[in-house]
């Protein structure tokens, strides 16, 4: 009996199903199938063996296929382990907690905005040189925002997005409009601030002081110049779209605020969420347009302010 690690807690527990197959189970399980089948085992028998000596369930007609030697064990999720946008996009939402890590080597993302979750799917999808990416599955609870989920199975990419954080953007920052996009699209926000004037923010939030640091120094190489400002501290309540979160560590941001710097941002990096960017574009376009004094009156023709967030009037005119 070959010394594996044991996948699942039961046999059949793990089932072989949209070529998930562990890399280093792939040759192993191809070249035992062939050995069982020269000795005159038949698809039932071998795909039970194979359940019991590795946990796995196979089907008869999958084995049938390993033993005449017409296909093999694949992996559909494996790439080239080189920089490329795909891969800085992907990393730049999974350091922005958009993104978890299972034990089962499952890399998902969970969010409200469509968008996002569709455009982490289709940059997963051209990772992988796949031509059609996953399923978005949604999940919808009453009172709250659905959800929207995107699954990958890939231990090799799940073990790459959990090197330590120098290691990562080695790989991450080759393609730096790329990763500023995955990392604004998780963690980023739009701020307006309405007084007797219109004032215009582009932010990133996060508790780690050094990934922010790195950040500024990306947007500075972009001709973008940025601050950091330390945002909440620890113990306060945050609120993301309606839901109130415990801050566990102190937070800060980094800031754009010059408009030119965030007209910059706007052309060179910007949003793949679209109410994010309507928002930028909005606001652009009425500093542009219209004088200080009359800005405030043609945002609030705009937005009106919900939950502490300026939220598009569903009248309002696309600009």
């Amino acid at each position: 009996m070959h010394k594996m690690q044991r996948i699942g807690d039961t046999p059949g527990s793990w089932r072989v199903r949209h070529d998930r197959i562990p890399p280093e189970l792939v040759d192993i399980l191809y070249s035992l199938t062939r050995k069982l089948a020269a000795k005159g085992l038949g698809p039932v028998s071998v795909a039970r063996q194979l359940s019991s000596e590795f946990m796995l369930s196979v089907s008869p007609g999958t084995v049938r296929h390993w033993m005449v030697g017409d296909r093999k064990p694949q992996q559909r999720n494996l790439f080239k382990q080189e920089p490329s946008p795909a891969l800085s996009y992907v990393m730049g939402a999974n350091i922005g907690d958009g993104c978890t890590l299972t034990d089962n080597w499952i890399v998902k993302l969970e969010v409200t905005d469509f968008d996002f979750a569709e455009t982490f799917n289709t940059n997963m999808a051209t990772l992988f040189s796949r031509t059609r990416p996953n399923k978005i599955l949604v999940r919808r609870r009453a009172g709250r925002l659905p959800m929207y989920i995107v699954k990958y199975s890939s231990k090799q990419l799940a073990k790459l997005l959990r090197l330590p954080l120098k290691k990562l953007l080695e790989f991450a920052v080759v393609f730096p409009r790329d990763f500023l996009r995955g990392f604004f699209d998780a963690e980023g926000h739009v701020d307006a601030g309405v007084t007797t004037r219109l004032d215009l923010r582009v932010g990133v939030e996060n508790s780690d002081g050094k990934l922010l640091l790195r950040v500024k120094m990306l947007l500075k190489e972009l001709r973008i110049i940025s601050r950091i400002e330390r945002k909440r501290e620890a113990g306060t309540v945050k609120i993301i779209r309606g839901k109130a979160f415990v801050m566990k560590h102190a937070s800060y941001s980094v800031v754009i605020g010059r408009i030119a710097d965030v007209r910059r941002f706007a052309e060179e990096i910007g949003f793949s969420i679209q109410r994010k960017t309507q928002k930028l574009k909005d606001a652009l376009s009425i500093m542009a347009t219209h004088e200080a004094r009359i800005r405030p009156e043609m945002w609030k023709r705009l937005y009106s302010k919900a939950g502490g967030e300026w939220v598009r009037r569903e009248s309002a005119p696309f600009c």
